[in-house]
């Protein structure tokens, strides 16, 4: 009789699944996966383990999903049916398992724009972060919670647990990836709080790490975000300069799930600047874009070019998109398009309709300074 594989020695290369997962090292993480996914078949009966393998195959699926949006060409489940699995199972998660299932869950959320759900379970994680040893981990935890908080312009949340992840990663010899990226959290936080000049110092930080790592999305990452710097100071000359370097380095490497964010605001430029045959030209290729990676929210958002700037203004279009968003409680997305609307209106002197869009622009300002109450976790 042949004897069982240890779900011990199982459970180890399943804590080093996920070092490759976490840096991105996807070769080694296939492959790793398939064998651990034979061993499986082998081992003696542990259903802890079990519950871990299925929580860092949910974690490894998103990894891919961030990697290449959209691709469920392969055979293996998609992100949804391995969500829909483990959701099943709930019931029997404790413990560090239930701290893995509230992050990665956290994550999924957060990749959906379902920002609110995101941080209700990444607050729930954080209830269970005690049981976490690993630095490396607390660090992984620090930084998406706060990308969610960027997101939801809760800068000083933001801010804070981008500095405990800084800390944290740069006790490290392999995390340079995130390094950059928490450089790049930070400078998005100081561009909110209009504090361009430590906005900057972040962001050319992040850009010669990137170029030292020669890792190409990364550089272009970099790239488009000095380009959101000089946009949000109207230097949109410097700004279009930066996105279409960034937008190049997109294509060139197959990292499209970034084009339709860079296409709208070439697209926003363009038509702020009333240069309609260039912005319907960017509003066709990022549009396009925006379908192929199945990105709704950006496509809603094309929808609300095309409702402002296109013609006469269609108000239905824009309030439905606006609607939207709130539906979604995105009140910074909803605050900068209904600023857009209402500078439109004020220009083309219809002041009865500046001052509507101004005022949704001061309620979606009140939501998003109350945003943190909106993520309070029961006890």
């Amino acid at each position: 009789m042949t004897e069982k594989i240890s779900s011990a020695s199982v459970g180890v290369k399943i804590n080093e699944w996920y070092r490759y997962i976490r840096t991105f090292s996807v070769p080694d993480a296939e492959i790793l996966k398939a064998e651990i996914k034979r061993d499986i078949q082998e081992m003696e009966e542990d259903q802890d383990l079990l519950l871990y393998y299925s929580l860092m195959d949910f974690r490894h699926r998103i990894m891919l999903e961030y990697i290449a949006p959209g691709d469920n060409s392969s055979s293996r489940p998609t992100i949804s049916e391995l969500s829909r699995n483990i959701d099943s199972k709930q019931a029997r998660l404790i413990g560090i398992l239930e701290y893995y299932y509230n992050f990665f869950r956290g994550m999924y959320e957060n990749e959906k724009r379902e920002y609110i759900s995101a941080i209700t379970y990444y607050k729930q994680a954080e209830n269970k972060l005690a049981l976490v040893e690993d630095e490396v981990e607390k660090a992984e935890f620090f930084f998406k919670i706060a990308e969610v908080y960027y997101y939801m312009k809760q800068t000083y949340f933001s801010m804070h647990y981008a500095q405990k992840a800084l800390e944290r990663y740069r006790e490290q010899e392999t995390y340079n990836l995130r390094i950059i990226q928490c450089h790049t959290i930070m400078a998005g936080n100081w561009i909110d709080a209009n504090r361009y000049e430590k906005a900057v110092l972040h962001l050319k930080k992040a850009l010669e790490m990137a170029e030292e790592e020669k890792n190409k999305p990364m550089i272009a990452r970099a790239l488009y975000n000095i380009g959101v710097c000089y946009y949000n100071q109207d230097l949109y000359e410097q700004a279009v300069d930066n996105f279409q370097k960034a937008i190049s380095i997109f294509k060139e490497e197959g990292f499209i799930k970034s084009l339709p964010q860079a296409y709208f605001l070439m697209t926003q430029i363009q038509f702020k600047q009333k240069n309609k045959k260039k912005a319907q030209l960017f509003f066709d290729e990022g549009y396009e874009h925006s379908n192929e990676v199945g990105d709704s929210i950006y496509g809603l958002k094309f929808e609300f070019l095309k409702g402002l700037y296109m013609g006469d203004p269609d108000n239905k279009k824009i309030d439905h998109c606006l609607l939207h968003l709130e539906s979604k409680k995105m009140y910074p997305d909803v605050e900068d398009m209904s600023l857009d609307v209402a500078k439109y209106y004020h220009e083309n002197k219809c002041f009865e309709m500046s001052s509507l869009y101004f005022l949704k622009v001061e309620e979606a300002r009140k939501q998003t300074q109350r945003g943190d109450c909106l993520y309070e976790v029961e006890v």
